[in-house]
C-alpha cells in the first residue's frame, strides 16, 4: 500500500485539534499554579463578575487592610494595581496580610444590583460596602439564585468574616464547610485562610482540643513538600499555625 492510498476519516483532525487544546489547558494550569502566570482566565471561566476584598477585623488588623475591607469591585479593578493597590504592598501586621478577594458570579437580586452600580460608573471603581450593605448582601436569597452552586463556598466564606465578631461559633462553621468543600481554582485560595481563622475563633473560644484537631487536619494535608501552588500555605501560615500549636499543647488543650 502506497501512501497517497491511505484514507484518512476526517474526524481525525478534529481529534488533533482537541488533543492540542487539552494539552494547552494543562501546561497553563501548571503555569498558574506555578504562579508564573496570573489567572485572569481562571476568573473568567469560573464566571466571577464582581470581588468583595475583605479582611478579619480584631487586634491584629493593620490600617492600610481595614481601609480596603468592604470594597466591591470589578474584576478589571481587582487585577489593575494602577487602579486598585492591595494591602498586601502595605500591610504591617507581623504575620503577613489576611486580606482575601472573593469572586462572586452573583445571580441573586442584592448582588446584581451592586453588580450594576459597579458597571453604572463612568470609570470603574472600587464601591465601599458597610455593615449593613455586607449583611444584606450575603443573607439574600442567593441559594435560590442561578448562580448558587459556583458562588456557595464564596458566599460561606463572606459570611465567616461577617459572623466572627457576633457569632463565632456560625463563624467557625462556615470556615469548616470551606475547609471541606472548595475544590475548585476559585475557591482553594480560600482553604488556608479558612484554617487561620477557626483555628484563631476556636482558641478565643476556649476550645482548645477543637483547634488542636483542625491544626492536625491541616498539617496531614500540607505536610512539607507534599503541595505547592498557589494554593498551598506560605511559611508565614504554617509558622502562625506551628506557633497556634505550640502555645495551645502548653496550656493543656
Amino acid at each position: 500500500m502506497h501512501a497517497s492510498d491511505l484514507i484518512i476519516p476526517d474526524i481525525v483532525p478534529y481529534l488533533f485539534a482537541v488533543l492540542t487544546l487539552l494539552l494547552l489547558w494543562e501546561f497553563h494550569e501548571i503555569q498558574v499554579n506555578a504562579g508564573r502566570i496570573l489567572a485572569m482566565d481562571i476568573w473568567d471561566r469560573s464566571g466571577i463578575r464582581l470581588f468583595i476584598h475583605i479582611t478579619p477585623c480584631d487586634s491584629q488588623t493593620c490600617p492600610a487592610c481595614l481601609e480596603t475591607s468592604g470594597l466591591a469591585m470589578l474584576p478589571i479593578i481587582a487585577a489593575s494595581k494602577k487602579e486598585f493597590t492591595s494591602p498586601r504592598n502595605r500591610c504591617t501586621n507581623p504575620s503577613g496580610c489576611r486580606c482575601l478577594l472573593v469572586g462572586l458570579y452573583g445571580a441573586w437580586p442584592e448582588a446584581r444590583a451592586l453588580l450594576k452600580r459597579l458597571q453604572s460608573q463612568g470609570t470603574p471603581k472600587p464601591i465601599p460596602l458597610t455593615g449593613p450593605d455586607m449583611t444584606a448582601l450575603v443573607r439574600g436569597p442567593w441559594e435560590q439564585s442561578l448562580s448558587a452552586a459556583m458562588d456557595r463556598v464564596s458566599v460561606h466564606m463572606l459570611e465567616a468574616a461577617q459572623e466572627e465578631q457576633s457569632r463565632p461559633e456560625t463563624a467557625v462553621f462556615k470556615y469548616q464547610y470551606v475547609i471541606g468543600k472548595a475544590k475548585t481554582d476559585r475557591d482553594l485560595a480560600f482553604v488556608i485562610p479558612a484554617y487561620l481563622r477557626a483555628t484563631d475563633l476556636l482558641e478565643q473560644q476556649g476550645r482548645g482540643k477543637d483547634a488542636l484537631d483542625l491544626i492536625d487536619r491541616f498539617e496531614r494535608t500540607y505536610a512539607p513538600g507534599t503541595r505547592t501552588g498557589r494554593a498551598s500555605p506560605a511559611q508565614p501560615q504554617r509558622n502562625v499555625l506551628a506557633a497556634r500549636k505550640t502555645r495551645l499543647r502548653t496550656a493543656g488543650a
